[in-house]
């Protein structure tokens, strides 16, 4: 793991950036840290509130990695991300698949994993120290009562753990870990991708990474989506 951390004023996005160093074969392994974004990514290209104070960091690695699925290395990311967390957040610290982090009902966490050429684009975004005034929504330092935790500090510990997962435990401990902390094993969930969104029973992950959803009798393997507790109000396609 390549620890080389290069600290950035203001970027559009880490993960922007980290993709135009790949394809301009301008890509070496390190850690891009930015204290402020412009123009934030999230899953699905949807925006990701930057405010400063929180941390906002790419990792860009070359493959082959111990866990080198999408699904594999998104989970272990999650996984690694909750740990840190909850050297600060100690209880009702959730992982919520695919690879999001929650304060009970409150997303303090997400991650963004793109894989092009060679190289692994692994983007973190944490509320450490101000939550982004969207719903459901909440930072480290609201939860921890105003204790303030350096962004720095918490990409460190973000770093140990995910070194840990990938070079000291295989995928087993890590699906093992991620069951764990999920809380919706065993009940309803609706799974939307687009315009198509799937009801059924929460059955876990697979041994790549892979949402398993109990659908009709029969189990369904999900690699990518977004995942919500119960059915209600949700749009039923089956396909």
């Amino acid at each position: 793991m390549c620890d080389k951390i290069i600290k950035l004023s203001t970027v559009d996005s880490t993960h922007k950036l980290a993709i135009r160093l790949v394809e301009k074969s301008k890509a070496m392994e390190c850690v891009l840290m930015a204290e402020r974004q412009t123009s934030g990514i999230g899953k699905f290209g949807r925006s990701w509130e930057s405010p400063r104070g929180n941390l906002f960091a790419s990792l860009l690695k070359r493959f082959p990695l111990p866990q080198q699925e999408p699904g594999q290395l998104s989970l272990t990311t999650a996984a690694a991300v909750h740990k840190a967390i909850s050297r600060y957040i100690p209880s009702n610290l959730y992982l919520h698949w695919p690879n999001d982090v929650y304060h009970q009902k409150s997303k303090i966490a997400g991650i963004l994993i793109t894989v092009i050429n060679s190289w692994a684009v692994v983007s973190i975004g944490i509320n450490v120290n101000c939550s982004p005034g969207l719903d459901n929504t909440a930072s480290l330092k609201e939860v921890c009562g105003g204790e303030v935790v350096a962004s720095e500090r918490m990409l460190k510990d973000v770093l140990i753990a995910l070194r840990g997962f990938l070079y000291v435990h295989d995928f087993s401990c890590v699906k093992k870990y991620w069951l764990r902390y999920v809380d919706v094993i065993g009940h309803s969930v609706t799974v939307k991708n687009g315009e198509n969104s799937l009801v059924g029973i929460c059955r876990g992950v697979d041994n790549s990474g892979r949402f398993i959803l109990e659908n009709s009798g029969r189990n369904l393997f999900i690699s990518s989506g977004d995942m919500f507790s119960g059915a209600e109000g949700m749009v039923v396609r089956c396909e």
